[in-house]
């Protein structure tokens, strides 16, 4: 590994000779009139981003590996982008496709994270799902890049939560989960659990259930810490009234005391038949359902929601497919204080990319990159049906805010486990820490 280093410094420096004119740190000596090289530790900040931004994952952790100053001077450069690709119980690696190089990127598990499933992720962090007996479920956080693992409490042991959560394991699937902070010995973890909110910190023996917050015919959606609060979105899984919009609760996690604020998303105002086939058996439903996410945006909370579209076939009075199509997107810009919320509608979003599926939901100021004033969106389940197995997801696509154009880009997936694709930003940072 020290050659590696030695023939990149070697590298480097060579490459630099051509500044000699116009760079102060390249001198003439008085008396050999010879050029004298400046330390190789003292590069200018430009020439680490250009020189990283051309780096592969691999090279990156090597060159922030090689002295502290080249360490420091690279932390601010934006973070490659991946997505992760659902992966089986008996695999040996993690498959991903870097978004910004277009290269496929596998890392290895080690053996004793093998055999689970990965159910979400939060900066830089893969939540992983194993389960040794029908009743053991053990839960950890696992950074692929440092290998390191954080375990997390085994599940409660209420009685409501064994019958409404544990007797449905095999058809959990997760909405949402995320960790307050990057730095692990000091992050607040908060996973949906079913119809639960749980929330621990690592080395906690329990998990803290947040339980009697939401009324009949309400879930939660999308989770986000922001500002050192959390955020929680709700949605309503009924046709029930909603005259709440907003709630601020205060959750007890050890000696900490951290706010909730739910955000309720309006249900659609009416569920309006567009059409059927003649015979009945397929029917057209728009603005049938909405999936509101939350994400930090320079600084800003916004939230998106996903407007779809259904597809039902029928057969007498059984409901033998449905098959949800994304439809069109909102974009709201979030405003809280201790009672009251405000939302303000956001028409594009300028340079901005977003990324939105059951994992990190990112933004991204990188128009050259991709497209811009764009939603990349990956679609957890886009139909119901109890006769067909696996899942399928073909929705995912981007969604285009000039026009409100979607295009199905995106490959489609087929899982026989609880594992889907996440957008993924890799901690590159964590292999130092």
């Amino acid at each position: 590994m020290f050659d590696a280093y030695e023939t990149t410094c070697f590298s480097l420096l060579s490459g630099c000779s051509s500044f000699s004119k116009v760079t102060p740190w390249l001198k003439s000596s008085s008396t050999s009139k010879e050029l004298v090289h400046a330390p190789w530790d003292r590069f200018h900040i430009d020439i680490f981003d250009l020189i990283f931004e051309l780096l592969d994952l691999e090279d990156r952790i090597r060159f922030k590996l090689v002295c502290k100053q080249w360490r420091d001077n690279t932390k601010q450069i934006s973070q490659p982008l991946w997505l992760m690709f659902p992966h089986q119980p008996n695999n040996e690696c993690l498959s991903f496709f870097d978004m910004c190089d277009g290269k496929v990127v596998k890392l290895n598990l080690p053996k004793s994270v093998r055999g689970g499933w990965v159910f979400g992720c939060s900066k830089g962090w893969l939540f992983l799902a194993m389960r040794t007996t029908f009743r053991k479920l053990r839960i950890l956080l696992f950074d692929p890049i440092s290998k390191a693992q954080i375990p997390l409490p085994l599940l409660p042991t209420t009685s409501s939560f064994k019958e409404r959560f544990i007797d449905r394991l095999d058809e959990w699937i997760p909405s949402a989960c995320t960790i307050g902070s990057v730095e692990s010995s000091s992050c607040i973890v908060a996973v949906i659990f079913g119809e639960y909110l749980a929330v621990c910190r690592p080395g906690d023996q329990r998990w803290t259930l947040v339980e009697g917050l939401l009324a009949e015919g309400y879930s939660y959606g999308n989770i986000i810490f922001f500002k050192g609060e959390l955020y929680a979105s709700v949605m309503s899984t009924e046709d029930v009234a909603n005259n709440v919009s907003f709630q601020t609760h205060s959750i007890t996690i050890g000696s900490r005391r951290v706010k909730l604020k739910l955000i309720y998303s309006p249900p659609p105002s009416l569920l309006l038949f567009y059409d059927e086939d003649a015979d009945g058996m397929l029917s057209y439903h728009k603005d049938c359902n909405r999936l509101p996410c939350l994400l930090e945006s320079n600084g800003q909370l916004l939230m998106v929601t996903q407007i779809l579209d259904a597809i039902s076939t029928h057969r007498e009075e059984e409901n033998l497919l449905r098959y949800l199509q994304a439809a069109d997107f909102q974009i709201f810009k979030i405003q809280t204080t201790e009672d009251a919320l405000c939302l303000t509608s956001l028409p594009h979003l300028d340079n901005q990319s977003l990324f939105l599926g059951i994992g990190d939901c990112l933004a991204l100021n990188n128009p050259d990159k991709f497209h811009k004033n764009c939603i990349y969106f990956l679609q957890l389940l886009d139909y119901e049906n109890d006769l067909t197995w696996p899942y399928v997801c073909r929705e995912a696509g981007v969604y285009h805010l000039d026009d409100g154009s979607i295009k199905r880009c995106l490959p489609s997936i087929q899982t026989e486990n609880n594992s889907f694709m996440h957008w993924f930003s890799p901690n590159i940072n964590s292999v130092y820490m």
